[in-house]
């Protein structure tokens, strides 16, 4: 798959013309589809992928929906509602539960910042002044380089590789023993596919031009990116475009490029950069608080798990088939689609190394969940030579 990616996207790049804004010649199609496929030249793109092709599906859940009487669980999110992918996770989540319990769990979404402050969230539910929060385990605890692990790693398996392990080579309980210690379970409960590694206003051409750069990081991306001389910030959404439009920005990396478009970001900055390194796999979990989860009846949790379990495919394979729609309408709007030179990716992978070996030392929990996917990925490695053509 990754080769696919990295195939689809050299032929977007081959096609840039200077100056021009069609990104390859075999995308000259888009410019006979119906209106509203493809805008040329457009600055604000409606690229929402996920709720464009779900609709009837994240519809609110009316009341009529939660007629039984089973327990309540509210559910935070830690993304807006119309966030395109990301938001439309949790919507579905929520209509999921709501539709398939017949009233034997009462869930109802709410988006940050409204039952509790958004930087409270994880510790409300732990208190169990809500039952339960949506997020990347990595938002919870930035300073859990073992949560980190679980959201993405740099220069990691991709989907298949990083899902087995999860589920079938240790992965899942460690996970579940980070977050038991602290009065909560944890359900894997979404997954992206590699994400956009970064928009640039100036084009990076060697490792030296990261020196002195002002860029948008996140989790164990920023400390590789600190290695190479970056100035990394951590900002949310409305911060980096603030930070972009004030000049106080020279780079950013966010998520998908259906994401991306929509939040605007090549208003700012036209160089986007590929592949995502820094998150082959993005993971997303449902933290239940542990008196809450343990209060429900097997067939409440059995419900829980497979509805996550049924988010984790349809989020995966629906983000993955709607990004090349996302690219070209980015290609039309002038955005310059680039793959990273050779020798920047060989200096950020040895600079990963030489940080996943730093944090293997300093954090038992880090080299713990390491040290498991290592031996994983060792003997998987066999099998994917085997099969793969």
């Amino acid at each position: 798959m990754r080769n696919t990616i990295i195939g689809i996207i050299i032929g977007v790049v081959l096609g840039v013309m200077v100056g021009a804004t069609v990104i390859a010649p075999g995308l000259q199609q888009a410019r006979h589809q119906p209106p509203g496929k493809a805008n040329s030249g457009v600055e604000s793109l409606n690229v929402g992928g996920d709720s464009r092709a779900t609709g009837a599906d994240l519809r609110r859940p009316s009341d009529a929906d939660r007629t039984g009487d089973g327990p309540q669980l509210r559910i935070v999110s830690l993304f807006p509602a119309k966030m395109p992918v990301l938001g439309d996770m949790a919507q579905r989540l929520e209509h999921t539960l709501t539709a398939a319990s017949g009233g034997r769990v009462n869930v109802t979404l709410y988006p940050p910042d409204t039952l509790v402050p958004a930087a409270d969230t994880f510790d409300a539910v732990k208190s169990g002044t809500v039952e339960a929060a949506f997020a990347a385990p990595g938002q919870w605890d930035e300073d859990s380089l073992a949560l980190q692990l679980f959201t993405a790693i740099p220069f990691g398996p991709g989907a298949n590789e990083h899902l087995a392990w999860f589920y079938h080579g240790g992965g899942r309980e460690l996970f579940e023993g980070l977050f038991k210690r602290h009065g909560v379970h944890a359900l894997l409960c979404g997954a992206i596919p590699p994400e956009g590694s970064g928009w640039y206003r100036r084009p990076v051409r060697a490792v030296d031009d990261f020196k002195g750069l002002n860029v948008r990081a996140f989790g164990l991306s920023a400390r590789v990116l600190e290695k190479l001389g970056t100035n990394v910030v951590n900002l949310d959404v409305g911060g980096i475009l603030s930070a972009f439009e004030n000049g106080r920005l020279d780079g950013a990396e966010y998520s998908l490029p259906s994401v991306d478009a929509q939040l605007g970001f090549n208003r700012f900055a036209r160089n986007y950069y590929f592949p995502g390194w820094q998150q082959p796999i993005t993971l997303f979990a449902l933290a239940i608080n542990a008196e809450t989860w343990e209060g429900l009846d097997p067939s409440g949790r059995a419900l829980i798990e497979s509805t996550c379990g049924d988010n984790v495919r349809h989020t995966l394979t629906r983000a993955d088939a709607t990004q090349f729609e996302a690219l070209k309408q980015l290609g039309l709007a002038g955005v310059q689609v680039r793959r990273w030179p050779d020798t920047v990716l060989a200096a950020l992978e040895r600079a990963w190394d030489e940080t996943a070996r730093e944090l293997a030392l300093k954090d038992p929990d880090f080299n713990a969940a390491w040290s498991s996917l290592h031996l994983f990925r060792r003997d998987y490695a066999i099998w994917r030579d085997l099969s793969r053509p």
